[in-house]
C-alpha cells in the first residue's frame, strides 16, 4: 500500500500538470484551476478515510468540517445570487448562524468522524469505484444546489474528485506488486474494486445512493459542451 507522501506527492505532481495546462490553454482562470487542484489532492485522500487515527482522516474531517459549517451558514443566511461571497439581508439573527455553524462543524467533525472510524474497515467498501461515484456526484449534487458557482466548474470539480479517488486506488494496486519477486502480494486486488464482495448489504446501500444521485441531477451538458471540441 502506498503511503500518505506518496499518494499526496504523486496527486500534487500531476493535479498541478493538469491545472496548469488547463489554466495555459486558457480552459480555466487562476482560481478555478487552484480549486480543481484542490479537489484533485482530496479525492485522492478520500479512499483512506476508513483508517483510525491516521492523518489522512484527520485532514479530510477538519475540511468536511469546516464545509459543513459554511454550508450551515449558506443555509442559514442566504447568500445574493449574484456573489458567491455577498450575504443577502439575513432570515436569522446573528448568533444563531454562528451557532448553527458551530454545531454543523463539532458534528461532522467528532461523531460523524468517530462513526466512519467505529464501522469501516481499511481497504472496504470505501476503496470502491461506487463510493468513488458516490464522493464527485454528491458534491455535483451540493455545488449545483448551493453555491453561486458556474455548472461546468462544478462538474469539473466532481471529475477531479473522481480521478483523484482513482490515483489512490491505483497506487495502492501498484504497491501491491512485488517487481523484484515478480510476484503480486496478498493485499492485490483489495483496493481497486467495483464494490465489497463481502458486505453485499453496504454495497447495495451505496448502489441506491448513487442510483437516487444520477437521478437528481440534471444532464451535464456544461461537461460534455466542454469535452467535445476535445475530440474534434
Amino acid at each position: 500500500m502506498a503511503n500518505f507522501a506518496t499518494h499526496t506527492g504523486v496527486a500534487a505532481a500531476i493535479g498541478s500538470s493538469l491545472s496548469t495546462a488547463l489554466l495555459v490553454t486558457a480552459q480555466l482562470d487562476a482560481i478555478s484551476s487552484l480549486f480543481l487542484l484542490f479537489f484533485f489532492i482530496a479525492g485522492t485522500l478520500l479512499p483512506d478515510i476508513d483508517v483510525d487515527k491516521a492523518r489522512p482522516v484527520r485532514w479530510l474531517f477538519n475540511i468536511f468540517a469546516l464545509m459543513a459549517a459554511l454550508m450551515a451558514v449558506v443555509l442559514t443566511h442566504p447568500q445574493d445570487p449574484g456573489s458567491f461571497w455577498t450575504f443577502s439581508e439575513p432570515q436569522q439573527p446573528g448568533w444563531r448562524v454562528a451557532l448553527i455553524a458551530l454545531v454543523a462543524w463539532v458534528f461532522t467533525r467528532y461523531p460523524l468522524a468517530w462513526f466512519f472510524q467505529r464501522f469501516t474497515r481499511h481497504r472496504g467498501l470505501c476503496h470502491s469505484l461506487l463510493i468513488a461515484s458516490i464522493w464527485a456526484l454528491g458534491w455535483i449534487h451540493l455545488g449545483l444546489s448551493f453555491l453561486a458557482v458556474d455548472d461546468l466548474i462544478i462538474w469539473l470539480q466532481g471529475l477531479a474528485i473522481f480521478l483523484g479517488f482513482i490515483l489512490h486506488l491505483l497506487l495502492d494496486e501498484l504497491y501491491s506488486v512485488d517487481f523484484e519477486g515478480a510476484r503480486l502480494k496478498r493485499s492485490f486486488g483489495s483496493a481497486l474494486k467495483i464494490y465489497q464482495k463481502d458486505f453485499i448489504s453496504g454495497s447495495l446501500l451505496a448502489l441506491v445512493a448513487l442510483t437516487a444521485l444520477i437521478w437528481l441531477l440534471p444532464w451535464p451538458e456544461s461537461l460534455l459542451n466542454w469535452i467535445q471540441p476535445w475530440f474534434n
